[in-house]
Parts: C-alpha cells; sequence; structure tokens
C-alpha cells in the first residue's frame, strides 16, 4: 500500500528535503540522516505512528520505492541517533535552509508575515532539563494542563499557513519576550528571502504589545490587536459604539456553496492611540459573531445585576429613617450597571401607646420614613453592552492610503491559519503524549512535525492555486464539488492506492479513478509518480 506517500515524497524532493539535511548533518551512519528524516516526515503525514514504531509502519508500505532503503533501517535505534545529530547540526538552522528552498521553490509570497506561538505538554519528570537548551517546565498551559511540563513553540508563516520560521522555548517563556526575539530577528529573517523591509506587513496577536517591541517595530509596517488590559483599548471602544458612525464592511468571508449565509459581518470606525509616546493608527472593529458568543455571557451579567439591586432594596425596604433627606441619600446608594431603579419614599406614622380617643383618633408620637424601590432593565446601556462587547481594537503603524480597515481586518483575520497550524502540531495521536528521552531529542522530533506541517500546507497551496489559475473543481466530501481542497482530502481519495512490485518493476495494482486522477493533476503530477522509485540512498551518505 502507498496511499498518498507517493505524493508527499515529491514535495519533499521539490524542496531538497533529503539532500539539504545530509549537507548539513556532519557524521557517519548507517543510513543517511535525510533518509530516515523523509521517514519520520511521512509518517506523521500518513498515519503517525510513535518513533519507536516506525519501522512497524513502513513494513507495509513501499518503502524500498519511497526512500530507497528497506524497513529495517528504519529502526527506533537509527531514528534516535538521527535526532541527537540534528540537534547537534542545529536544529532550527536546518529548518530555516529548507524552508527557504521551499520559498524559492514554490514562488511563496512574503508580503505579509503571521506570527504566533502555542504550548505544547510533555509527560515526563526531565529533571535536569533546564540545564540544557530546552528548559521544559511548568508555564501557562494553553491546553489546560497545568500538571505538565511543557515547552513554548513559536511559528513564523507566510501565504496565512506555511511555516518559514520556527522555534521551540523554554515552557515558562514569556509570548510578549518571545515575540520581541521574533521582532530583533524579523529583518534579516525576511531579508534572506529577498523581502526587503518595509515590503512586508508582520502580524501578530496583542502579546507583540509593549514598549519594547513597538519601538523595534519603528521601521516595520505591523498589524495587531491592542490589547484589552490596556484602557485605551475600552476608551476607543465606547468612543465608537457611542459615535455610531461605522464604516460597514460586510461579510469577508466566502459563502460555502449550497450553505445558509451565517458568515460574520464586520464594520469598523477609524481612530487613533497615543502608547508609550508614539501616536499609532487604531481601527475598531465591530462583529456581529463576537455579538452571538458573547451573548449568554452578557445574559448571566444582567442577571447578576437585578439579583444585586434586589437583595439591595429588600434590604431596604426593611430600614427605616428618621427623616425623608436620609432615606432619599440610602436610595440613592442603590444603584445597577443594567438596570434603571426608582424609589418612592413612604411617610409611616408612630401612633402612641393606649386605645384610640373616642373620635378614632390616636395621637403620633413621631413619623418615621421607609423607602420602596423597583428596578427595570436599562435598554439602552444593555444594547451598548452588547454593542462594546462585539468589537476589538486593530493597532498599526500603516497609514489609511496604503491600507483601509477592510484589508487589516483581512490581514489579521489571516492569523486563524497559524492557529490551524497548531491544531496539526497538536494531534493527541503525537504531541500530547510526548515522552522523549532528552529535551534535545523532543527539539528535534518538532523539527521532523514542523517538517510534516510544511509538506502538508504546500500541497493544499498548490492543488488550490492550480484549481483557482484552471478553473477547476473537485469532488469533495460526500461527493460535492470544491474548490478548496485540504491535504487531508487528497490523502483520503487516495487511501486506497496500492502498488505490485515484481523485482525491479513497479505497477497499480488498480486503475485510478477519474476522481483520483483529477487529485493528482491539481497536485501538478500523474500517475507515474506510483511507479517511479526513489533513488536509493547511500548508505553512509552522511560525510
Amino acid at each position: 500500500m502507498v496511499g498518498h506517500l507517493p505524493v508527499a515524497r515529491a514535495c519533499l524532493d521539490r524542496i531538497g528535503l533529503v539532500d539539504t539535511i545530509n549537507r548539513l548533518v556532519p557524521g557517519r551512519l548507517k543510513v543517511d540522516v535525510g533518509t530516515l528524516v523523509a521517514g519520520a516526515v511521512l509518517n506523521v503525514l500518513e498515519t503517525r505512528f510513535p518513533l519507536y514504531r516506525l519501522s512497524e509502519f513502513w513494513r507495509s508500505r513501499d518503502c524500498e520505492g519511497l526512500l530507497g532503503v528497506g524497513a529495517a533501517a528504519l529502526s527506533d535505534d537509527n531514528v534516535g541517533r538521527a535526532l541527537d545529530r540534528l540537534h547537534q547540526a542545529g536544529t532550527w538552522s536546518i529548518f530555516s535552509e529548507i524552508g527557504l528552498n521551499a520559498f524559492r521553490e514554490f514562488g511563496l509570497d512574503g508580503g505579509e508575515v503571521h506570527h504566533d506561538t502555542t504550548s505544547v505538554s510533555v509527560w515526563g519528570a526531565y529533571e535536569g532539563s533546564q540545564d540544557g537548551p530546552l528548559h521544559l517546565t511548568w508555564g501557562h498551559s494553553k491546553d489546560k494542563r497545568p500538571d505538565l511540563k511543557q515547552f513554548v513553540v513559536s511559528l513564523l508563516c507566510v501565504e496565512r499557513d506555511i511555516p518559514v520560521h520556527a522555534a521551540l522555548h523554554a515552557g515558562n517563556a514569556s509570548d510578549r519576550r518571545i515575540n520581541g526575539q521574533v521582532v530583533d530577528r524579523l529583518g534579516g529573517l525576511m531579508a534572506k528571502y529577498g523581502v526587503a523591509e518595509r515590503e512586508f506587513i508582520f502580524v501578530a496577536d496583542s502579546a507583540l504589545v509593549s514598549e519594547a517591541n513597538l519601538a523595534g517595530l519603528a521601521g516595520t509596517d505591523f498589524v495587531t490587536r491592542l490589547p484589552a488590559t490596556y484602557g485605551e483599548c475600552g476608551r476607543l471602544i465606547a468612543a465608537a459604539v457611542a459615535a455610531g458612525d461605522w464604516e460597514e464592511l460586510g461579510a469577508l468571508a466566502a459563502k460555502p456553496a449550497g450553505a445558509a449565509d451565517q458568515r460574520a459581518r464586520y464594520r469598523c470606525r477609524e481612530g487613533t492611540v497615543t502608547l508609550y509616546g508614539q501616536t499609532y493608527r487604531a481601527l475598531v472593529v465591530h462583529s456581529d459573531a463576537h455579538d452571538r458568543r458573547r451573548r449568554k455571557k452578557i445574559a448571566k451579567a444582567v442577571e447578576r445585576d437585578e439579583a444585586a439591586v434586589r437583595a439591595a432594596l429588600d434590604a431596604l425596604a426593611r430600614k427605616v429613617f428618621a427623616c425623608a433627606p436620609d432615606a432619599w441619600r440610602a436610595a440613592a446608594e442603590v444603584t445597577g450597571r443594567y438596570h434603571r431603579v426608582g424609589f418612592a419614599v413612604e411617610e409611616c406614622p408612630v401612633y402612641g401607646r393606649g386605645r384610640p380617643r373616642k373620635d378614632g383618633s390616636r395621637p403620633v408620637v413621631r413619623t418615621e420614613y421607609r423607602v420602596r424601590g423597583e428596578c427595570a432593565p436599562d435598554a439602552p446601556a444593555i444594547a451598548r453592552l452588547e454593542e462594546e462587547a462585539g468589537c476589538f481594537v486593530l493597532l498599526t503603524n500603516i497609514p489609511a492610503e496604503r491600507k483601509n480597515g477592510r484589508s487589516l481586518l483581512l490581514a489579521y483575520k489571516a492569523q486563524d491559519g497559524i492557529e490551524q497550524n497548531f491544531g496539526f502540531l497538536k494531534d493527541p495521536l503525537v504531541v500530547n503524549d510526548l515522552f522523549l528521552k532528552s529535551p534535545h531529542r523532543i527539539e528535534a522530533m518538532g523539527l521532523v512535525l514542523i517538517l510534516a506541517l510544511l509538506v502538508d500546507r504546500l500541497l493544499q497551496r498548490e492543488m488550490r492555486r492550480r484549481i483557482a489559475a484552471e478553473g477547476l473543481v473537485l469532488q469533495g466530501w460526500r461527493g460535492r464539488p470544491t474548490r478548496k481542497p485540504t491535504t487531508f482530502m487528497l490523502k483520503s481519495k487516495l487511501a486506497g492506492v496500492m502498488v505490485r512490485v515484481d523485482g525491479a518493476n513497479r505497477r497499480l495494482a488498480t486503475p485510478l479513478d477519474e476522481v483520483q486522477l483529477a487529485f493528482l493533476a491539481a497536485a501538478g503530477l500523474d500517475s507515474r509518480v506510483f511507479v517511479t522509485p526513489s533513488p536509493p540512498r547511500s548508505r553512509v551518505a552522511c560525510l
């Protein structure tokens, strides 16, 4: 069985993965490190067997045809030594070289550079890890696993989701500090890819915003989100809601074919904000999707406010005041954030002891005062709360004549591509149960995972690019047409492909159907990719 592995191998060949690793990793092994890494990458893309079962995975695949070696060559001992050599050679300098190959080979666009971080939990004590290059320790867990040690993954992507730079950091590393490190290296890194400083836009989340980081971005165009912890954020949102002069942007996402239109709709309002002595452009954005997500939270806040007001009114009703001014002063202290409160002060005469007089009258000893109150929802305040809850603020140094509000929002929304990348990297079958002997092997395994991510995203990009250029339509899930196929869809369509091997001859066990051929054509390949073996690798290729 080969499935979609020959297609992935063709992508590995295009980016020169094996040759680049063999050139950069010194030393001698029985099997070259590039081939071992290629075997591990293809495993991640296919079924994600753990490393100690890699040889088992390849026994049921065309290992000779795809890698040029037998399955026994991919033993856990060989792969472990390869991970050690990767670390010794500089894990992320290797990825940088391969990323550069991909950038040039596929003609990637470096106009927008996206950065984000996530945490990855590990099982094990790793007591000595604080002395190594990768400090595995406890930190703010984005996996909601504070009981486990972790490390932090930093990704830099172009074209929304294609990684071109990555790094692993200590488990307690600050997102703000990691952003600062990226900012310091950003200009030189993009220059390596042939992109000048003012030719790209750096897009990151709110952890980018700090005095040092903003100062470091003085010569770089950027878009980020102003943290809600900054008082200026609330001021800008309140001013935009009060003014009400929004610019309608409409829906930005494409409507799925045949689906109900439930796309988020946006509007924005321009403004400025001064941070650390510098004035920046601030774009207040309102999303009705935020409104829908936060409606329950707002409803609960209104319920809590009503309960607090009614409790205060009940307590006030039990009090007795000697004069009306005292009663009104006490009433004025009962307020609601989302409710209007009305009061009435009642005179309550206190009669002397004894029976009433013959005419029925009773002597009044004194007059007491009590407060009766009612509350009702403050509809304008609640509406303002709901509208403010649907808002966030984008911060940028790009003038409006170069990028309008719609363009800025589209650039920031592309951050969801890097979030999807984290979903790939944190597949529970592979990463969340990560338990390797040493931190430097974890770092080298991180390289394998991100290389697999790179290949996955390049295959997806290639298919979508050809479909858009040639006006093709593929058969997606449930036989529905699609113009946005994924690599997983390609893998599913080719899952049953098998190759018969007779000595040096290879042929397909059954012809490919029209759907499979269409997916291959979208990837720029044909059926020959399944029967053309990979050239045999030298048994001693790492010199």
